[in-house]
């Protein structure tokens, strides 16, 4: 045993005798660890993200819905403009035409000279002229100040006689003057001249002179009106000082009222002038213009119409509607022309039914027999894409004008049951949801008339 030497627990003290180093072997970092590496530390990174998110959410869940709500904005606002770019194209098609171009220069009235005017003569070597003291200059102011006052009809009346001057000189006057008060006393004095020629009692006034038909076309053709109306007239949108209607329209439609009314005893105008006027009245219901003229044109038609002889009207109304139909486009105008015939009277229904199935025929191309025409409505295919729902709409409002307007059916029920059937296939074959255009005008329409005929 060693004194000197350390003591057993002394030999444990790491710091009396540490322990043998030993020498770490160096590892080797291949390519696969740099991968994993790299991975986790991507890994941490987007955790860390998500959480930012997950926060940020929490505090600004507000600003969150406002986004939501605009963009359900966008959305709807898309949606709108689809439908709208469906539905333009019905809300593009309007009836009205310009039936009105540049008016011309309006016809000055003749100068009254006592050469041409008996009245003037008789009243210039009567005793009253000492006290009026009446000039030859003065001749016109003082025949329209008669005129305008009234006297000048009296003492025609009380004559029982018009001069050929006073009635070219008044004539000029309602057409062309723009002097409403001398216009319309014009328009008096001729309604009541030519309408003493209907008196039972008394001798109508003897009239030297009467208008005839040319002169009341070229005053329709000074005012700008387009007699020979082609189809690709387009919808009226030009205004101007210039452009009609003329004041002078009224004065002009009331005057021939008036000579249809006597028509039955003195013919003015002949068959075929008649029909012409009967066309250019219907036209004139075109014109957006002339909306307010509405009832004064509606009068001056059922007047026209029924100035017909019975013997000439069966003919006569065949060839308006043939006119008619080969003058406006086939458009909503068609419709408005149909539906400006508005007259209860026999008359006006034949003529409304007559237009409408010449406006059917020229519209599908169709001339043989009733039965075939609706055969060619039946066959109409309304589910697919590519049918003209706008034509087939006005299929079915010329039909039902042509069918209705008339005996027809009733000569031919065959044509109802055949109508029921070309209803229920528009009807019935036209989903609620299609956004064709024109799709909903043609379903509701056919299924109101539908129930029509199913009632009867």
């Amino acid at each position: 045993m060693d004194l000197d030497g350390p003591l057993d627990f002394e030999n444990e003290d790491p710091l009396v005798n540490p322990p043998p180093t030993i020498e770490k072997r160096k590892k080797v970092i291949g390519l696969d660890d740099l991968l994993s590496d790299f991975y986790k530390e991507k890994s941490k990174v987007i955790d860390k993200v998500n959480k930012k998110r997950k926060v940020s959410k929490v505090y600004h869940s507000d600003d969150d819905e406002q986004g939501q709500v605009d963009l359900l904005s966008q959305c709807v606002d898309e949606c709108q403009n689809q439908m709208n770019e469906i539905a333009g194209e019905e809300e593009n098609q309007d009836w009205g035409l310009s039936l009105f171009g540049d008016q011309k220069i309006p016809i000055p009235s003749p100068h009254v000279d006592l050469d041409s005017c008996c009245l003037l003569k008789e009243f210039m070597s009567n005793q009253l002229n000492l006290v009026v003291d009446l000039t030859v200059d003065e001749g016109t102011t003082f025949l329209e100040g008669l005129l305008v006052n009234g006297w000048l009809t009296r003492l025609i009346l009380t004559c029982a006689r018009v001069e050929k001057f006073i009635c070219k000189w008044t004539l000029n006057i309602l057409l062309y003057s723009s002097k409403e008060d001398l216009r319309s006393s014009a328009c008096d004095f001729w309604c009541s001249i030519l309408l003493s020629q209907n008196k039972v009692n008394g001798a109508p006034v003897e009239i030297y002179w009467l208008p005839n038909y040319q002169e009341l076309k070229e005053a329709l053709e000074s005012y700008g009106f387009r007699i020979s109306l082609s189809q690709d007239v387009e919808l009226a949108d030009a205004d101007s000082d210039s452009q009609g209607p003329p004041q002078n329209i009224r004065a002009w439609l009331t005057l021939v009222t008036t000579c249809c009314q006597i028509r039955c005893k003195n013919p003015i105008f002949s068959t075929s002038q008649v029909e012409e006027i009967a066309e250019i009245l219907v036209l004139l219901l075109l014109d957006r213009g002339l909306l307010g003229l509405s009832l004064l044109l509606q009068e001056c038609l059922i007047s026209v119409i029924g100035s017909f002889k019975e013997e000439e009207w069966v003919s006569s109304c065949k060839e308006i509607a043939n006119s008619l139909a080969s003058r406006v486009p086939q458009d909503m105008n068609c419709l408005r022309v149909v539906e400006s015939v508005s007259g209860v009277d026999a008359r006006s229904k034949h003529l409304r039914s007559s237009i409408a199935h010449q406006m059917l025929v020229v519209l599908l191309d169709h001339k043989d027999s009733d039965e075939n025409l609706l055969s060619s409505l039946m066959s109409i295919n309304v589910k697919e894409k590519s049918c003209n729902l706008f034509k087939t709409y006005i299929s079915v409002v010329l039909a039902e004008n042509w069918l209705f307007s008339s005996t027809l059916v009733e000569e031919k029920p065959v044509l109802r049951d055949m109508w029921a059937v070309f209803l229920r296939n528009c009807s019935c074959q036209i989903n609620s949801t299609d956004l064709r255009s024109y799709a909903s005008k043609v379903r509701t329409k056919a299924a109101y008339l539908l129930q029509g005929c199913s009632s009867n």
